[in-house]
């Protein structure tokens, strides 16, 4: 009861705050639109209490009276919650309010999926602290590059968009491109970091990291990290960005969703395993 009535609270505060940035978006009014900027911290007071109550909905659906519950919806919904927190601790020094539209509605999604959707995973009874560990940078590192990764695409329109001399109400709301390209690779780096961090304790803690049910998982962690590197190393020694850094920050999101969520899709959704 407790994680449908908490699970459906988040869900409306995201709804709403999802409708004040777009309209925040929209707006092409200069009276307007500085009115809307003083409206900034009602905004964020829905995020956060999105985030509050979209927490005990985590705690709720995956801390079980059976043990911890990391089915393919469960572990979906406390992704999207980092992901939200990341950008909303963020958004109070840094211009990233644009992330919102996205990041809350797929925290809805989640939500709703984790809430209403079955799932068949066996609850695991006991944790390590150093396994602990390793998933909590797991979790991080997948919601810097997921946060990445949209950056990105908005940062490949908002050039287009500059390219095209097309001034929309959206892009004046928007930082410049640079600021925008600079934030993008710096989300980038610190994802790439933690997911060293990720592959180092998944080696010291873990019992095999070549073991049949995790080769997968290492295999496309290790391949996602290389090409985030290799995408770092193009930015500082050739410059790379715009379509290239899109193209290569999309790469590698998608060879990390493989390395999180493609083997628990087969099997949990797909042949109905554990």
């Amino acid at each position: 009861m407790i994680a449908l009535v908490s699970g459906l609270a988040a869900v409306l505060f995201y709804a709403l705050g999802t409708f004040s940035q777009g309209r925040r978006l929209s707006r092409d009014n200069e009276v307007e639109s500085a009115a809307l900027a003083l409206g900034r911290t009602p905004l964020l007071w829905l995020g956060f209490l999105a985030l509050a109550t979209h927490l005990v909905n985590v705690v709720q659906v995956i801390d079980t009276d059976f043990g911890l519950d990391f089915g393919f919806f469960k572990i979906a919904t406390l992704f999207s919650w980092a992901m939200v927190l990341i950008v909303m601790l963020s958004s109070l020094r840094r211009p990233v309010e644009n992330l919102f539209i996205v990041v809350f509605p797929v925290a809805v999604i989640s939500i709703l999926c984790s809430l209403f959707l079955p799932g068949s995973t066996r609850p695991i009874t006991h944790l390590s602290s150093g396994v602990a560990l390793h998933v909590v940078l797991g979790i991080l590192g997948f919601s810097l590059i997921a946060i990445a990764a949209v950056q990105a695409v908005v940062v490949a329109w908002l050039n287009r968009e500059l390219k095209r001399h097309r001034y929309t109400p959206v892009l004046r709301h928007l930082p410049p491109l640079q600021t925008m390209e600079n934030l993008l690779f710096e989300i980038i780096q610190g994802g790439f970091i933690v997911l060293l961090a990720v592959i180092l304790t998944g080696f010291l803690f873990m019992d095999d990291m070549f073991a049949q049910h995790l080769v997968h998982k290492t295999f496309f962690t290790l391949l996602s990290t290389a090409v985030f590197g290799m995408l770092l190393w193009g930015r500082h020694q050739r410059g790379w960005r715009g379509k290239t850094a899109l193209l290569w920050t999309l790469a590698g999101f998608g060879v990390l969703i493989l390395a999180y969520f493609g083997s628990k899709f087969v099997l949990e959704l797909l042949l109905n395993r554990t």
